[in-house]
């Protein structure tokens, strides 16, 4: 995810990129962790990572005879990451949406979250979350149907039609989606936690 992050660091728009196929191949991440040299198989993406960000660079020594480790080390990566980012969609979410939307009540928070990670009615959640005819609820759902909005095309359902589970079908997709929408909700967060330390105490 750290990568990730430096490589779209100067992206406004996250919802319009494309994280490359090869951050999920075995073949990158092996050369990611020991490097390019004398390597038959190498991308222009690969080689610039490795020009660009020193710090995940492998520092030790390389031997020919542990090929069939590092190709291990590369595949558990992989699986890790992709459990990772399977199990802990919806408990990360639910942390950095009550931090980033401080002032929304639990079931905004619970209306966004099911907005993307299950298939149902959109509006009716989103309407349930405050059921008083006030002007302030209505601006409330309005806040929450806009911040939905935004979160579901950075995860790649820009339409109200478009389904978690249709995404999932597709798993090299899915996972680069939600590895971005990581990227996105951790840029937040941090972007956040800045604004108030620059308010003083």
């Amino acid at each position: 995810m750290h990568l990730a992050r430096e490589m779209y660091e100067d992206v406004a728009h996250m919802e319009k990129v494309e994280v490359p196929e090869e951050v999920f191949d075995k073949t990158f991440i092996r050369h990611l962790m020991l490097g390019t040299e004398e390597t038959r198989r190498e991308t222009e993406l690969l080689h610039a990572l490795h020009e660009n960000f020193v710090e995940f660079r492998f520092e030790g020594t390389r031997c020919r005879g542990d090929r069939d480790i590092y190709t291990y080390g590369a595949m558990k990566y992989i699986t890790n990451l992709k459990n990772h980012l399977t199990v802990n969609l919806e408990r990360y979410m639910i942390r950095a949406l009550f931090a980033l939307y401080p002032g929304i009540c639990p079931k905004g928070i619970s209306a966004i979250i099911n907005g993307i990670t299950h298939d149902r009615k959109l509006e009716d959640d989103i309407e349930f979350v405050d059921k008083k005819a006030s002007n302030q609820s209505t601006n409330k759902v309005s806040v929450i149907r806009a911040d939905l909005q935004e979160h579901r095309a950075v995860m790649g359902l820009p339409n109200p039609t478009d389904k978690i589970s249709e995404l999932r079908k597709d798993k090299g997709r899915y996972y680069r989606l939600v590895l971005l929408y990581f990227v996105v909700l951790d840029r937040e967060l941090e972007r956040k936690a800045q604004v108030k330390l620059s308010g003083g105490k």
